[in-house]
C-alpha cells in the first residue's frame, strides 16, 4: 500500500493543497493509475484498511485537511468505524510530518508550517481515537516522538515517527536544541523501518543500511 507525497502530486493550479511544482505536471495521474489503492474516489488518496491486529489509516497531506475539507471528514467518519477489538493497534500514515526537528519555516510549505497545521486539524482525531502509531517521510531523516501530544510528551499519546531516509539525500537542518518530544533522531545515515505486532505487542525497530543493525526500537503493549 502506498501513500501520496509532493513528488506525485503537486502542481500549480491543479487541485493540489500546496503549489509547489514538485510532481512535474503529473499530478498524481501516474500515481494512481500504477498504485490503485481502496479511496473514495479519483484524486481523493486517502484510505483505510485492516492487516492481521493493524488497522491502517492514510491521509494525504497533499490535499485539503482544514477545517470543512473532504478528507478531514472522512478520517472523522472512517476512524469512529474501527473495531479495536479486531484491530487492537491503530496506525495513521501521511507524508508531510506532524512532528519534525528542522529549521525550515518557509510559508506555507515548509516544515514547521505545515506541521502546525497537520497539529491544528488532525492531530485532535488521533487523540481522539486514540492512535497508536504515526508515520511520516518527507524530511530525509530518521526521526522518533515520545508518546505525544500538542508537543508534550504524555502517557496515551501517539508516537510519530518519521522515517525519510531511503535513499536520497539526508537532511541536515535540525533546530539547534533538540525538542522535548524528540526521543531519538538520526541525520548521518540511511536506512528502514520494520515492525511486528500481535493483539498485545507492537515491535519496531529502525535499521541502518550501512550496517543492517537495530539503532532504535520501541515496544507498545495493550
Amino acid at each position: 500500500m502506498v501513500c501520496i507525497g509532493n513528488h506525485e502530486r503537486d502542481f500549480p493550479n491543479s487541485g493540489a493543497y500546496y503549489n509547489g511544482t514538485d510532481s512535474n505536471g503529473e499530478c498524481g495521474v501516474p500515481y494512481e493509475k500504477r498504485f490503485p489503492m481502496p479511496t473514495p474516489a479519483q484524486d481523493q488518496p486517502w484510505f483505510g484498511f485492516d492487516f492481521g491486529s493493524v488497522h491502517f489509516v492514510l491521509m494525504s497531506t497533499e490535499h485539503r485537511y482544514d477545517n470543512g475539507s473532504a478528507q478531514l471528514q472522512y478520517l472523522d467518519d472512517h476512524l469512529s468505524t474501527v473495531d479495536r477489538s479486531k484491530t487492537p493497534w491503530l496506525i495513521f500514515a501521511g507524508h508531510r510530518p506532524m512532528y519534525i526537528d528542522s529549521i525550515n519555516w518557509v510559508e506555507p510549505d515548509g516544515d514547521q508550517p505545515v506541521a502546525i497545521q497537520l497539529r491544528s486539524t488532525v492531530e485532535p482525531l488521533l487523540k481522539k481515537y486514540q492512535v497508536d502509531v504515526a508515520f511520516w517521510g518527507h524530511h530525509h531523516s530518521y526521526q522518533r516522538s515520545c508518546p505525544v501530544f500538542d508537543r508534550v510528551c504524555t502517557e496515551g499519546g501517539t508516537v510519530h515517527i518519521v522515517v525519510g531516509t531511503g535513499g536520497q539525500s539526508l537532511s541536515q537542518n535540525l533546530e539547534p536544541i533538540k525538542p522535548k518530544w524528540l526521543d531519538f533522531y538520526d541525520i548521518q545515515h540511511w536506512g528502514f523501518s520494520r515492525f511486528t505486532a500481535n493483539a498485545t505487542t507492537l515491535v519496531f525497530e529502525y535499521v541502518r543500511d550501512d550496517d543492517g543493525q537495530v539503532h532504535d526500537s520501541i515496544v507498545l503493549t495493550k
